[in-house]
């Protein structure tokens, strides 16, 4: 455990905002094409609900990465979730969110690869000084619960990856009535994923 846990305290910014029942960040997926990925927040019970209604339009949604803020330390405020969404669509390294063509808005997707936003999702929650259960998720010292600066213990109490195993992947989409090459890409990635070995499987 952290040997600093007794001297953590929340953040001054948000110690005046009431914090919220459920407090979510989700990626999201097209499963025909990985190129691209969503980033939601939402405050509904799951973000499963947020997945179903985009169903209604795009039967391909699906999601990759969920991570449950309200089970931080201190919580989460909706104020602190604005700044965050704010952060993403304003930070360089996910590019500009792509914008919707009749109306020029701003979406919630991106042109950067689901696993490599999850990447990039995690820093943000460690370096704004987010702890679980009293533990920070930035990680200072090297060693077999670090991984790439993110405190792995901690981090894995709010964070949940969806991978499942290609093979089920493959029967719902038969049993959907779809040929499976639709969601190829998919398939792919859960064949290299479930691979042997595969460093990501640390969150399993």
């Amino acid at each position: 455990m952290n040997d600093e846990k007794e001297l953590l305290d929340i953040n001054p910014a948000y110690k005046a905002y009431t914090t919220k029942e459920h407090g979510w960040i989700y990626i999201a997926i097209d499963m025909r094409d990985l190129r691209f990925s969503k980033i939601g927040l939402t405050t509904r019970e799951v973000p499963s609900s947020r997945i179903a209604e985009g169903r209604t339009y795009n039967p391909f949604l699906t999601l990759f990465t969920t991570y449950e803020l309200a089970r931080c330390t201190f919580g989460i405020s909706q104020q602190e979730l604005s700044d965050i969404e704010a952060y993403i669509h304003g930070r360089s390294v996910f590019g500009y969110p792509l914008r919707h063509l009749d109306s020029g808005r701003d979406s919630e997707w991106f042109q950067m690869r689901p696993d490599h936003a999850e990447q990039q999702v995690d820093w943000i929650l460690a370096k704004r000084d987010f702890s679980v259960d009293h533990e920070k998720l930035y990680e200072y010292y090297d060693n077999p619960n670090n991984r790439d600066g993110i405190n792995v213990r901690a981090m894995r109490k709010i964070k949940k990856i969806h991978r499942p195993l290609p093979g089920v992947m493959q029967r719902l989409a038969q049993s959907a009535g779809y040929d499976e090459r639709l969601i190829s890409p998919y398939l792919d990635y859960l064949e290299e994923f479930h691979a042997q070995g595969h460093p990501d499987q640390v969150w399993l």
